[in-house]
């Protein structure tokens, strides 16, 4: 049977619960009953994804806070530990995914994803502390 190539295109990533990234060039193939899956491993697309996040200016709300948490497989107790804030302040953060943290705190999360993804940032202060503008649409390269 010949092996099928792999295909690469722009795929709009859902799953991870931020619906304005698309990850460019995607490898994408398909199952036996013809349904499309992106070819990667999900912790590398969740990890391209919090490093896009952190380094592109998108403001941090709890939606964005959840999935960086959960991207870097962090618990909420560690996460909140690293961050000198009870557990009870992130939860807080992740049931208001609307709510944008304060500048303070979303540049304490940028440093801390950094340093986790092993990212440099560029850290003057209107780097880590974007505008309040919301992207329609953050493209990660995927592979």
């Amino acid at each position: 049977m010949k092996k099928r190539k792999t295909k690469t295109k722009t795929v709009q990533y859902t799953p991870c619960g931020l619906d304005y990234v698309y990850l460019l060039k995607a490898p994408v193939d398909y199952t036996e009953e013809g349904e499309e899956y992106i070819d990667l491993p999900v912790g590398d697309i969740e990890k391209a994804i919090a490093r896009a996040l952190i380094v592109s200016g998108v403001p941090l709300h709890g939606q964005e806070v959840k999935f960086l948490r959960k991207a870097l497989k962090l618990p909420r107790n560690d996460w909140a530990k690293k961050l000198g804030i009870s557990a009870a302040g992130i939860f807080k953060w992740e049931n208001e995914p609307e709510r944008r943290l304060s500048k303070v705190n979303e540049v304490a999360i940028r440093i801390l994803c950094a340093e986790q993804l092993s990212v440099d940032l560029d850290c003057r202060w209107d780097i880590l502390v974007p505008s309040d503008k919301q992207p329609k649409k953050l493209e990660v390269k995927a592979a």
